[in-house]
């Protein structure tokens, strides 16, 4: 059941999905806490920057977290979220693959950063918070950016100016990957916007082609220890390959150099006071 409210709440947790409201499973997991100051706000606008611009408009609260719509929060999650983020203007939380597998054995290491906190440089979408001050000062998410390196791309703008804190104590679930192939699709995914995060951080498109062959004639991108982990991780750096060339074409098709235009401001003001539907 909804009902309508112009209460204030202590956090808004945005999350970006294609999927509804009742198949999120961070939705069910965020119910069964005992941290009720909180909304939620599903947003299903393409691309997912867009989403999670259009969740930043909507929020009620000045305290912001981004999860994903298969993210799983440990318990007293968003108490310690909103804790952090009344000392902190950015937080970076610890992200848990939920099997012993390939890609946890291999390719999750920047999820888990560590049992201490300290001061990073980026934080992930699965898995993070920003006061609303930030998002007025550095702009919002770049809405020419898919999904990929979309957070690195905010990360870079919001460090330069505030602090990041990685706080191993904000956990949650989520699966790096589901399955061999899902791994492949989602390098190449990912590998299609890093040209373009290159371009924006100031690398000429003849650097950003250099960087992509350096990179598929290394070696080293791929092999980890282990057959299976190799073969794992060449294929995906061969769809990663596949992804950045198409990311060269884009650029080349379309070289826009006005990046600014695609970061929405967000005007110093008030939090959101009209109606909002919250679930009950």
């Amino acid at each position: 059941m909804y009902r309508t409210t112009i209460l204030m709440v202590s956090v808004s947790v945005v999350v970006a999905t294609l999927q509804s409201r009742d198949e999120i499973d961070v939705v069910d997991y965020l119910d069964r806490g005992t941290y009720n100051d909180y909304e939620v706000i599903v947003r299903d606008d393409y691309p997912v920057c867009k989403a999670r611009n259009e969740g930043i408009r909507e929020a009620r609260a000045d305290k912001i977290v981004f999860l994903d719509d298969d993210s799983l929060p440990r318990e007293d999650y968003l108490k310690r979220a909103v804790e952090t983020l009344e000392q902190e203007p950015a937080y970076s939380g610890r992200t848990v693959h939920p099997r012993s597998d390939t890609f946890a054995r291999h390719f999750t290491a920047h999820y888990n950063r560590g049992d201490e906190p300290y001061y990073v440089d980026t934080f992930w979408g699965n898995n993070m918070g920003v006061r609303r001050e930030v998002f007025e000062t550095v702009g919002g998410w770049d809405e020419n950016m898919g999904w990929g390196h979309e957070d690195k791309e905010l990360a870079t703008r919001v460090q330069a100016q505030f602090n990041i804190l990685y706080h191993p104590d904000l956990v949650v679930t989520h699966p790096y990957a589901d399955s061999i192939p899902d791994y492949w699709q989602k390098m190449y995914s990912l590998e299609v916007q890093h040209p373009y995060y290159w371009r924006k951080t100031g690398s000429s498109i003849p650097e950003v082609i250099s960087m992509t062959m350096l990179d598929a004639v290394n070696p080293k991108c791929y092999l980890v220890r282990g057959l299976k982990g190799s073969l794992v991780k060449a294929g995906g750096q061969l769809a990663g390959t596949a992804g950045r060339i198409r990311g060269i074409l884009n650029l080349l098709g379309d070289d826009n150099s006005d990046f600014q235009s695609s970061v929405p401001s967000f005007d110093a003001q008030a939090s959101p006071q009209g109606p909002r539907n919250t679930a009950e």
